[in-house]
């Protein structure tokens, strides 16, 4: 299992385009993070990074939270994905894409959700893939150091609040900025070119870095399929659909803004290379391929 994980965490953590993860990323929580999951309940993912430009969510993050959602449920896990009512088109359209089931709970305008319209008392875990985090100064930043903060719904306290119900909280990222990094935050600001502190200061208990936030995703449902013997993933066509559906419904490339399926400005066959790659280690390592559809 170790070899495996460790597999999956050097290809999630490759670096096209040039964030220099290598700089501020950790490694070895993968296999933790994961084999905690594979022993919750009832799991709390939530998702959405806000486009200036374009004034619209990202390509990165509703694709690996759908497909890790998908993967939990398939599991036999009760899974709510937590999203902004103005994402809720892109996030749901993805979701039918590939047959995703899970429950959505929606959070309305900018002042965040109270805790009981969420979390309940079989919550286990918490996961924010690729959701800004709040800064050193209280505020929202995109990779380009642009302050986000009239356009986000804060989850911080809610993700802290998680934790003091011994939640387990994992934060999933690919610059630093999102919400669940704190523990690499000394790092991303120590090589940012002008010492600007725009990453997160929240931590997660396990802080999992990937080049690109939806690798972290996918590489989680590969490791959750063979702990659990079985294929939890869609095929990779269901990838293509996934993307294409919430391309359609809006969703724009984060570096580009341009409304295509490509995602962080990044050929598409990056993305697809790097799912079917995961796909196929989570189809050899399972003992049943439980995916008959996508």
């Amino acid at each position: 299992m170790k070899r495996i994980a460790a597999h999956i965490e050097q290809s999630i953590q490759q670096d096209p385009g040039g964030r220099g993860i290598d700089k501020w990323a950790i490694q070895k929580e993968l296999l933790p993070a994961t084999q905690s999951l594979a022993e919750g309940n009832h799991i709390v993912i939530t998702t959405g990074f806000y486009i200036l430009t374009a004034g619209v969510i990202e390509t990165d993050g509703p694709p690996g939270a759908i497909v890790l959602a998908d993967a939990l449920h398939r599991m036999g896990k009760k899974v709510t994905l937590l999203i902004d009512t103005s994402d809720a088109t892109i996030i749901k359209d993805g979701m039918n894409a590939i047959g995703c089931t899970v429950d959505v709970v929606e959070i309305h305008g900018e002042n965040g959700i109270a805790a009981d319209d969420v979390l309940t008392p079989e919550t286990t875990h918490f996961i924010a893939l690729e959701r800004p985090g709040q800064a050193v100064d209280g505020c929202y930043y995109n990779f380009r150091g642009c302050d986000l903060s009239p356009h986000i719904a804060p989850l911080d306290d809610l993700f802290l609040h998680a934790q003091s119900l011994d939640i387990t909280t994992i934060g999933i990222g690919d610059g630093g900025n999102e919400l669940g990094l704190g523990k690499v935050s000394a790092n991303v600001d120590s090589h940012m070119p002008d010492g600007r502190p725009f990453s997160c200061q929240t931590a997660a208990d396990y802080c999992i870095c990937a080049g690109v936030s939806n690798w972290g995703g996918y590489g989680m449902a590969a490791l959750l399929s063979v702990i659990a013997s079985e294929n939890l993933m869609p095929k990779p066509s269901g990838l293509v659909k996934l993307l294409s559906a919430i391309t359609e419904a809006g969703a724009v490339d984060g570096i580009t803004g341009e409304n295509t399926p490509s995602v962080d400005g990044l050929a598409e066959e990056w993305e697809h290379n790097l799912f079917s790659t995961m796909y196929e280690l989570s189809r050899e390592n399972a003992s049943s391929d439980g995916r008959t559809l996508n």
